[in-house]
């Protein structure tokens, strides 16, 4: 079983390959790929351990013995990289690594400084008793994992509720596939837990069988994660789409458009909502009538893969301003604002006689839905009834 390790480890490897060789490489692509090295090397050095090839070749006993600290940090690091709009590597990401570190100096000193025979006299040692510094490693290698699993899932949980205010679509965006990584390491780190729970019970017995399925499961994991990893795009990006919604719009100028229902306030309430930043009701006024407008006349939720940095710049108006004006005043975000343009855009195509030879899925794509799933979803959400039966509703 343990040449499963080895294979993980080669795979791993060449995974890091790939990412580096591919084109338009993000931030996040980098640290994937030096996290996939990193988990090569601690499968190839847990194949070593298993097949106790440290008896013939010393220097590699206890190599690996604090890599599990890091595992967590990198998948937080690669997460919060390619959710964050700049996309960069901050000097604080370094942070994370700082237990790792303090782990590595002190194995330096006290172990992998040591010549061989007396690495292997101290290694037997310390498989009958442990030190209270090597306990400490042993619980950061147990319960670091978790701490940042759970972080992570907030990390991602924060990420979708962003992106609703900044994207009216999520194919490829949301992220989804990450909390199946998530969820693996999670169940990595479960053995972790039951094994070292059943140690003090059954003394080797469960470490063995523990450690082969800790590290099968991570082989698989590489698999998963540098699959979808390598085929993730950028999320946050500023790329001009005009020509496409051009292109698509142009059949569909006369199309009548249901226009936002505003709520009202009073200006003591606006101006409550407005003191902290530098937008003042009288000019939200204008900037809401001035979105509306464009939205019936100029139709940009056509453009399937519209962003509310898009749109601003459309409109001449900050991000931010564009954000207050859909989230506050028509109470929306970003996602169900523009969406809710596509619904409607969809029910006129429906009933209109040019689009009698159209499939839904087509008219779907033609009024700014990407997918199918999303288009269907939607779809019911503003009307209660799916694309077919409000089909059927119009033929009757």
């Amino acid at each position: 079983m343990e040449v499963i390790f080895l294979i993980g480890s080669v795979q791993a490897v060449f995974l890091a390959v790939l990412i580096f060789s591919k084109k338009n490489k993000a931030t996040a692509d980098y640290v994937l790929a030096f996290w996939m090295i990193f988990i090569g090397l601690h499968l190839l050095f847990e194949y070593f351990n298993f097949n106790e090839l440290h008896l013939q070749y010393p220097h590699l006993a206890g190599v690996s013995f604090c890599f599990p600290i890091l595992q967590g940090p990198f998948m937080f690091v690669y997460i919060a990289i390619l959710i964050d709009e700049r996309g960069t590597f901050k000097k604080s990401y370094l942070g994370h690594a700082v237990l790792f570190l303090l782990s590595v100096i002190y194995l330096i000193f006290d172990f992998y400084s040591l010549s061989g025979p007396e690495k292997i006299s101290y290694y037997n040692e310390l498989s009958m008793s442990l030190p209270i510094p090597y306990k400490i490693i042993g619980f950061l290698n147990v319960c670091v994992g978790p701490a940042y699993i759970i972080w992570s899932l907030v990390l991602l949980k924060k990420h979708r509720k962003n992106i609703t205010n900044q994207f009216s679509y999520s194919e490829q965006i949301n992220l989804d596939w990450l909390k199946y990584i998530i969820a693996g390491l999670g169940f990595v780190w479960a053995i972790v837990l039951l094994t070292n729970i059943a140690e003090g019970f059954i003394k080797g017995i469960p470490y063995i069988l523990g450690g082969r399925l800790i590290y099968v499961s991570t082989t698989l994991m590489v698999f998963f994660l540098g699959y979808f990893g390598f085929k993730q795009s950028i999320i946050f990006s500023d790329i001009s789409l005009e020509s496409a919604r051009i292109a698509i719009k142009k059949h569909m100028d006369q199309v009548p458009i249901k226009t936002q229902t505003i709520k009202v306030e009073s200006y003591r309430q606006q101006a409550e909502k407005y003191k902290h930043s530098g937008l003042k009701p009288v000019d939200a006024k204008t900037y809401i009538d001035h979105l509306l407008e464009y939205m019936k006349n100029e139709k940009p939720y056509l453009e399937s893969k519209l962003s509310i940095k898009q749109l601003a710049d459309q409109i001449d108006l900050t991000t931010n301003y564009l954000s207050q004006i859909i989230n506050e005043i028509l109470g929306k975000n970003f996602f169900d604002f523009i969406n809710e343009y596509r619904v409607e855009e969809v029910k006129y195509c429906m009933a209109d006689p040019n689009f009698r030879n159209f499939t839904l899925l087509a008219i779907a794509y033609e009024c700014g839905f990407n997918s199918k799933s999303s288009f269907n979803s939607i779809f019911k959400k503003y009307t209660n009834l799916t694309p077919s039966e409000y089909l059927k509703t119009i033929a009757a």
